[in-house]
């Protein structure tokens, strides 16, 4: 099979600031295999870099090839996750398969997972971190265009997000937030920031603590039993192995992620454990374009909570589409459309045409 891999580089529409760091842009990897689309968007926690994954792509598409034509498809995709390369590049050459797959079958790609598309489902919109009022102004932008779920990015300073918080919701009372600490906050910040998010009507808490604050005995447990907010993991929570492995702890939930779970095939491992453990399951993305949005939004209906926002936060996805008038802001149906697979048309150097 023929493979071709290229990097894009993805401009925000306002500045994207977590607990870590604020960035104006950010690189993704795009691949073509054989008519399959995937996508690499590196997880920078975990170390990731453009370069580091476009290479990690091509010796995944080498190895997919061989085993393919030996042993098949499905026996590829598996050999693919045992490779230890890095899980956003396992992710994008997972995609491209099972993408591949269903344009084979002239299918949808969420066919593949359940009948029905996934219409009526709405994504939260995230506020990332900034200055109080330019988040208050994205606030406004959000709910005037009929954002009913938000996601408030925190972290750096307590006072602040005490501060923001309670702005937020005197300004949009009726919306439903979701906060994100990006584990920014020590064990006393946490509980007190978890009583007061509770005050404000607070849906939940993601990673709220550093990541590794796992043990039986550690301060994750001692804060979901204190905390009247639930508290969903995320960057604690990789592929499905890091949940096989994860003690009762109290949580309610994690945020699965395709680039940090390795793609599809992990990602469904991950929501039968989930379900097995009695977990919620929010579905999440890194900044990426519509090509793993669209493959993380096949997964919708067997998920609680979406976070699948990406394409309304970057203004030059290369494969944006005219959204249908007739769904509204934040309704993913029309991620759930097969990616326009002329790829000449997108001016991405490299790719097939």
């Amino acid at each position: 099979m023929q493979y071709q891999v290229s990097q894009f580089r993805l401009q925000l529409r306002h500045p994207f600031g977590l607990s870590r760091d604020t960035v104006a842009q950010l690189p993704t990897v795009l691949l073509n295999l054989d008519g399959g689309l995937g996508e690499a968007a590196p997880v920078r926690y975990l170390g990731d870099t453009a370069g580091d994954l476009m290479r990690a792509v091509g010796r995944l598409c080498r190895g997919y090839n061989e085993h393919a034509e030996s042993d098949g498809p499905e026996a590829a995709r598996a050999w693919v996750q045992t490779t230890g390369e890095p899980s956003a590049a396992r992710a994008a050459v997972d995609v491209a398969a099972w993408d591949r797959q269903a344009r084979q079958q002239k299918i949808c790609l969420y066919n593949l997972f359940q009948k029905d598309s996934p219409t009526g489902l709405h994504t939260s919109i995230t506020i990332a971190l900034d200055s109080h009022e330019a988040m208050l102004q994205r606030v406004c932008e959000a709910t005037e265009r009929g954002a009913e779920h938000l996601k408030i990015k925190l972290g750096r300073d307590p006072e602040f997000d005490r501060h923001i918080t309670t702005a937020i919701r005197k300004l949009a009372p009726d919306v439903r937030i979701r906060v994100d600490a990006n584990a920014g906050w020590t064990f006393d910040v946490a509980r007190a920031m978890c009583s007061h998010l509770a005050d404000l009507g607070v849906e939940l808490v993601e990673q709220p603590l550093a990541i590794g604050q796992t043990q039986a005995d550690g301060p994750l447990p001692a804060l979901c039993r204190a905390s009247p907010v639930p508290i969903f993991l995320d960057e604690d929570i990789q592929g499905p192995d890091s949940l096989r492995d994860l003690g009762d702890l109290g949580i309610a939930g994690v945020n699965l992620k395709l680039m940090k779970c390795g793609g599809l095939t992990p990602a469904l491992e991950l929501i039968k454990l989930a379900r097995a453990r009695g977990l919620g399951i929010l579905l999440g993305c890194m900044i990426e374009s519509r090509v793993g949005l669209a493959a993380a939004a096949a997964l919708a209906p067997q998920v609680d909570l979406l976070d699948l926002d990406a394409h309304l936060l970057t203004t030059n996805d290369p494969f944006a589409t005219t959204v249908d008038k007739a769904c509204s802001y934040t309704e993913i149906a029309p991620l759930c459309q097969p990616v326009d697979g002329d790829l000449g048309a997108t001016k991405i150097p490299g790719w097939l045409s």
